[in-house]
This record gives C-alpha cells, structure tokens and sequence, in this order.
C-alpha cells in the first residue's frame, strides 16, 4: 500500500487533534487551526481528517444525533459524552462488560470492532445545573 504524503496542512490537522485537551468535533478542530491559519479552508481540514481516520492514526468516535468526534487514543477504551454542553471523554471502566461475541455470530457476522458511548452529564454542568435552581 502505497504511503499518503504528509502535507503543511494534514500536520495542522493532526496537531490539532494530538494537542486537545478533549475530543473535539471537526468544526471544533477547523476554528483552533484557522485562529493561526486563516487561510487554511474547512475542506481541506475535513479532507484531512477524514485521510488521519484511514491512514489508522486518528480514531472517529460517531456520535448519535451530532457530529463524529476524534480521539488520538487509538487503542480499545470507551468514551462518555455529556447530555448538556456534548463535550466527550475518555472513561475507564471499573468491571467488566458483559458482551459475548455470541450475540453478533448469531447474526452471521464476525466481529471487527465495537464502540460503547455512554451518556451523562459532566461535572462542570452539574454544577451550573445545580447553581440555576439555587
């Protein structure tokens, strides 16, 4: 397989992603790059992002009902996205899951892969929350 090269604008993209302190949306990572990059198009950063996820080093986090997130953790983990302000996290799992590869085999499949999104609501809005009844 032939090696995509590395361009000025897919190392903005991926800085970006490897230097947030979350897990931000492509809107979230096109505004950060153009503050010192005005010129750079939100194209080419989707464009670019969406090259990261194929080539393996960004991991795509789909999200129901809102746009796909980006992680630079590529390994197996699981992510929580807060109800209120839809920032996402990682989050460790004390446990286990209970998923047998069963279910889907039964469905002919073979399994590949699996994401687990939880949701709730983050402490920061907890705190709004709390502060707005008061």
């Amino acid at each position: 397989m032939k090696e995509k090269r590395q361009t000025i604008q897919k190392g903005l993209v991926w800085e970006a992603v490897t230097t947030a302190a979350n897990h931000p949306n492509a809107e979230q990572i096109y505004e950060n790059i153009v503050l010192k990059h005005p010129s750079i198009s939100r194209a080419t950063v989707y464009r670019n992002l969406n090259m990261l996820v194929d080539e393996g080093k960004v991991k795509r986090i789909r999200m129901l009902g809102g746009p796909d997130h980006f992680d630079r953790t590529l390994g197996n983990h699981y992510h929580i996205q807060c109800t209120s302000c839809k920032q996402v996290s990682d989050i460790e799992v004390f446990g286990d899951i209970d998923f047998s590869t069963k279910n889907v085999e039964t469905f002919g499949y073979v399994l590949e892969s699996y994401e687990i999104v939880f949701n709730g609501i983050c402490p920061d809005c907890q705190k709004k929350h709390a502060a707005q009844r008061q």
